[in-house]
Formats: structure tokens, C-alpha cells, sequence
């Protein structure tokens, strides 16, 4: 709101002084800072502004209603050197989106429907012992994650639409609150884009950011189309890496690892069958298992 445009009448200045010092929404103002009358007549515009423009926050329902010029910013009075000074502040609905915003900004979820950024911890249901266990069992990780501690990740495996990958997003969005940056990935589509990255001279790009992220998270590992090159190039130099740098690491399957042994292997050939565990055994060092 711009400035009003007072007359130079000494009436209607008066009148307006009178009507601002008994005005109901600054009396506290007036009150903490032992405002004078003189003081209110000589500020009559920042008042009479702020006066008009906080009733716009009264009752707000949230962001999206804000009827503020500068959205999600709410007038605020101060008092200094005995003069009354308009300043705009962010809203706590404003603030909250921000946050919100920052969040989502460390969690990057590749190839992951929208829903991943609204799972929660706080929604997660506790309907059983097993799920009360793993439950217990992030919120435990969380807490070491907090302290600097090292931790292995888990190996979240069970039967498809048990809930496996609502978990780890909202693992992944609540370690995102604490500062951590977290790629969360659905595993088959990411080995796709490792193939034709080749081409797109991006491959390094993406081996790095998935070596070095703070958290990362395989959704689905063994559900792919088996690659002996992806296996032996990119998975297992990324999770050595990670293993080396104690960077935690997640994964989702539907499968026990023996089963993704054998799924790993490109065929039953000992030497095959010796580099499909050797990324058994490094997912073993990274992770627990742990049936959903």
C-alpha cells in the first residue's frame, strides 16, 4: 500500500491521531514502546498503513489466499531512535513454504512419482510388529545420522505393495529436515539412462553424483533387465566408493539377496556367478536386510 496523502489540516490530523491512538491493533505497540501522542501524529502513514494492511493476515487461511502486495510478507512496526518505522517481514505460512521448499530441494528423486515428496514418517502406518520395527529401526539410523555416527543402510525386500518404497521416501524427506541431500532412484529406469548416456557423454556426470550424494537410495534393485557391464562398471564401482566413504546407502527389492545373486549373474558360469556376489557382498557391508 502506498503512502497516504495527508492535508495539511490541523483538524483533520487531529482527528486521525485520535483515532489511530485509540486504534485496537497497535495499543500493545504503544503500550511496549510508551509511545507518545506526538509520536502517532507524526507517523500517521506508517500507522494508518499498517493499520489497513494487517487486517489482510486476520483469519489467513494459508499462502495461496495472501491478499499482501509482497506475498507472505505481513507489516511489522519497530521503534528506534523515537521514530515509528514500517518494515514487511515473512509470514509463518511463508516460511513453512520455504522450508518446505529447501526440503524437497535435497531430495532427488529420479524417475519417482510426485508422491515420494509428501511421504512422511508421521503417516507412516504402524498396523503391525514388523512395521513397527522398521519404524523404530529409521528412526534409530535418523538419529545416529544426527550424531555424525557411521551407519549401514538397510535392504528393505518383501513382496511388491508392501509399502517399501513409501518408507524410504519418507526416510529420504525427513533426513532432508537435518540438512542431508538424498537421491532417491527407481533402480531399473536409472540403469536405462546409465545405457544411453553413453551416447549423451553424460555417464560420469551420474556415476559421481550417485558416488558422492550423502544418502542414496536404489528403489527396486533386481527388478532391471541384467547388464554385466552396468554391474560390473557403475554399480559396483559406485558402492565401493560409498563403502570406502561410510556414505549411507539404501536399497529396495523385491527379492532376498540370494535370489539377486543369482538374478546379478549373467549367467550360471563360475566367474559369472564370482561377480554377481562380489556386489552381494559389498551391498552386505553397506546395509542390513531387513523383510517388509
Amino acid at each position: 500500500m502506498k503512502p497516504l496523502p495527508l492535508k495539511k489540516d490541523e483538524e483533520l490530523l487531529e482527528a486521525l491521531t485520535d483515532q489511530m491512538s485509540d486504534e485496537e491493533c497497535l495499543k500493545d505497540f504503544y503500550i511496549k514502546h510508551d509511545i507518545t501522542y506526538e509520536t502517532i501524529k507524526e507517523s500517521l502513514n506508517e500507522l494508518m498503513i499498517y493499520q489497513n494492511e494487517i487486517k489482510h493476515c486476520e483469519d489467513c487461511p494459508g499462502l495461496f489466499a495472501c491478499k499482501q502486495d509482497i506475498k507472505g510478507h505481513q507489516p511489522v512496526l519497530n521503534y528506534t531512535n523515537n521514530q515509528i518505522r514500517l518494515t514487511y517481514q515473512a509470514c509463518s505460512y511463508y516460511e513453512s513454504s520455504e522450508e518446505k521448499r529447501q526440503r524437497q530441494s535435497r531430495v532427488n528423486a529420479l524417475y519417482m512419482p510426485k508422491m515420494i515428496y509428501e511421504a512422511s514418517l508421521s503417516d507412516f502406518r504402524l498396523d503391525s510388529p514388523v512395521r513397527k520395527d522398521l519404524y523404530h529401526k529409521m528412526m534409530t539410523l535418523v538419529n545416529q545420522i544426527k550424531l555424525g555416527e557411521k551407519i549401514k543402510g538397510l535392504y528393505l525386500y518383501g513382496a511388491y505393495q508392501q509399502g517399501k518404497t513409501y518408507a524410504f521416501a519418507a526416510l529420504a524427506n525427513h533426513l532432508s529436515e537435518i540438512g542431508k541431500s538424498v537421491i532417491i532412484t527407481y533402480y531399473p529406469d536409472l540403469v536405462r539412462e546409465i545405457k544411453s548416456s553413453i551416447k549423451t557423454g553424460t555417464l560420469e556426470t551420474r556415476i559421481n553424483q550417485l558416488k558422492h550424494i550423502d544418502v542414496l537410495m536404489l528403489d527396486d534393485i533386481g527388478g532391471e533387465s541384467q547388464s554385466a557391464w552396468v554391474r560390473d562398471e557403475v554399480l559396483g564401482p559406485i558402492l565401493q566408493h560409498r563403502l570406502l566413504d561410510d556414505l549411507p546407502t539404501f536399497f529396495t527389492s523385491n527379492v532376498h539377496l540370494n535370489d539377486l545373486a543369482r538374478l546379478f549373474a549373467d549367467s550360471k558360469e563360475q566367474i559369472e556367478m564370482m561377480k554377481a556376489y562380489r556386489i552381494i557382498e559389498r551391498i552386505k557391508a553397506l546395509s542390513e536386510p531387513f523383510k517388509l
